[in-house]
């Protein structure tokens, strides 16, 4: 169970759980992601341009019910779930340390998932571990901070990828 902070970021997926609020964002998809993208990062991100583009996607008929079974399989033990992917599951969940090298990179400004979440993480991994927190981006790194992103990966990449 999260924090109290980390519960209330996470208010969204709470919602996703109950009958009420699955027909609350079955009726507004695009008001629903507005909500998140307004407030996961710091303001500047995307312009309302970018996103009337991509809201399509949302009210696209496959998006929600794909949405809840990702966040409801979660926590729900009756969700359903693909059968094709039992045997991954099981392998995954038999996986008590990563060994690959791996590189987490993260907004410090992130308030979906509080940035204090991923500290100390690095005991689940026996290959090299980095942490990489940036300076006022929010929960999409990629996006807000595509060059400093790429850079990471290219560097990490050039350090554990053979030539």
């Amino acid at each position: 169970m999260p924090g109290f902070g980390q519960a209330r970021a996470f208010w969204y997926q709470w919602l996703m759980y109950v009958d009420d609020g699955v027909e609350a964002i079955r009726r507004d998809p695009v008001g629903f992601a507005r909500i998140q993208w307004d407030t996961w990062s710091p303001p500047g991100w995307f312009d309302d341009d970018e996103f009337a583009a991509t809201a399509d996607s949302f009210r696209n008929p496959d998006w929600l019910p794909i949405t809840l079974n990702a966040y409801r399989a979660r926590f729900l033990a009756d969700e359903p779930r693909d059968t094709r992917y039992d045997g991954a599951r099981q392998h995954l969940a038999s996986i008590d340390r990563l060994t690959v090298p791996t590189l987490m990179i993260q907004g410090g400004s992130d308030a979906c998932d509080e940035p204090s979440s991923s500290e100390g993480l690095q005991t689940w991994f026996e290959g090299p571990y980095r942490r990489v927190l940036l300076d006022r981006v929010g929960h999409f790194p990629h996006r807000e901070a595509p060059s400093a992103v790429a850079e990471l990966v290219d560097d990490h990449l050039g350090r554990f990828m053979p030539h």
